[in-house]
């Protein structure tokens, strides 16, 4: 029997977000403009060099706004597929990015973070990558420790009761679930 499960994790205040969002999205069409009429001056003006760095700093805040605007829509997906968690980060509901693949039985730990050894671990020496895949911060927060490719990581993130039942199912011994 296959074991399947397949979780969306958003963020959820995302009032201030939204804000960010809308004012980069201005922002964008506005300085987009500024590029174009800095562009089209180059053409007329006399004082070429003036223009292109007028259309370079425009194109540039353009861009930025452009990023901060495509980061304000970050969405996590967590995968488990017969003992495999896949995390992948989609931003602005477009694009998917690969974020790692591990295999729960090799997990030392998966417990809450307000384990007494979260704290060990998160300034332990050995640890060389750090994987945070959360977006909301407080109760529901896991960490756990495992070897990818023969680099000791940590991921932070927030799985669900299903996906933390199976995480129990193919460890046992490492997996710690919060009673609360």
């Amino acid at each position: 029997m296959d074991h399947f499960h397949e979780e969306s994790v958003n963020k959820v205040n995302t009032g201030l977000n939204t804000l960010v969002y809308i004012l980069a999205s201005i922002g964008m069409i506005i300085f987009a403009v500024m590029a174009a009429s800095s562009l089209m001056s180059i053409i007329s003006s006399g004082n070429i060099l003036v223009s292109i760095i007028f259309t370079a700093v425009f194109g540039g805040l353009t861009y930025g706004c452009y990023v901060l605007r495509n980061n304000q829509r970050v969405e996590y997906d967590y995968t488990f597929t017969n003992g495999i968690l896949d995390v992948a980060k989609i931003t602005n509901n477009s694009k998917r990015k690969r974020v790692l693949s591990a295999d729960i039985r090799d997990f030392e730990i998966i417990a809450p973070i307000g384990d007494p050894g979260f704290e060990r671990m998160l300034n332990h020496k050995e640890i060389e990558k750090r994987h945070n895949v959360f977006l909301n911060k407080g109760h529901g927060l896991y960490y756990g420790v495992f070897d990818d490719d023969g680099v000791k990581s940590m991921i932070v993130f927030e799985p669900g009761e299903t996906m933390l039942k199976l995480f129990k199912r193919f460890n046992p011994r490492n997996v710690k679930i919060d009673e609360a």
